[in-house]
């Protein structure tokens, strides 16, 4: 009996930060453009969950004949120590008057962003991750008495649709440091600009 492939390493995820958005300003079939890089800081939960990934199947000669997969749309949720106004007038399409108040108006339409971060592996290296095209839906926001002594810290979470780019289909990228040909140097910059893939002909 032949010898199995050895496995690749493996280690949990235990830490997250890092976070940055790059607004998507173009993105068509011919042209696909970023802005600059925002840092986002405070984050303390991630969770990108698949929400069609079920296929199409399609049955013929009593056999499975032929399968369909649909596009991409997953759920992107981030639990944040604290979103500040000016973070919320950049990804929820909102203002900030002459007098420093965000005001949110029905007509707001929330633009579409990439959105990056790194998590820290129990080994000690780190996971990068590059959602390409993500659009935030409308803040939760949890407001708390105090009770006493006790500290409740209240918490945003932003809840974001991301779905593939028009330009090349293309929805995310994930790196593990160490592994694949990724090394601690390439991470250095994987979150300073929006990574875009390299990819060599096949001869």
């Amino acid at each position: 009996m032949p010898t199995p492939t050895a496995s690749p390493a493996v280690s949990s995820t235990v830490g997250l930060k890092n976070m940055v958005i790059a607004p998507l300003t173009e993105d068509t079939e011919t042209t696909l453009t970023y802005g600059a890089l925002q840092l986002v800081a405070g984050a303390i939960e991630a969770t990108v969950t698949p929400e069609n990934a079920d296929p199409d199947v399609q049955y013929a000669d009593d056999v499975e004949f032929d399968v369909l997969y649909p596009d991409p749309n997953l759920t992107f949720n981030t639990k944040m120590a604290d979103i500040p106004l000016a973070i919320q007038e950049m990804i929820f399409g909102n203002q900030i008057d002459d007098n420093g108040v965000l005001v949110r108006t029905s007509t707001d339409k929330p633009p579409y962003f990439a959105v990056g971060f790194k998590s820290e592996k129990s080994n000690g290296k780190f996971r990068y991750v590059w959602l390409y095209k993500v659009r935030a839906k409308p803040l939760t926001e949890n407001y708390a008495t105090k009770e006493g002594t006790t500290i409740n810290r209240q918490t945003g979470e932003v809840s974001w649709t991301a779905i593939k780019r028009t330009r090349d289909g293309r929805y995310q990228a994930v790196a593990d440091e160490g592994e694949n040909g990724f090394t601690a140097e390439k991470g250095v910059t994987f979150l300073q600009s929006v990574y875009e893939p390299v990819f060599t002909p096949s001869p």
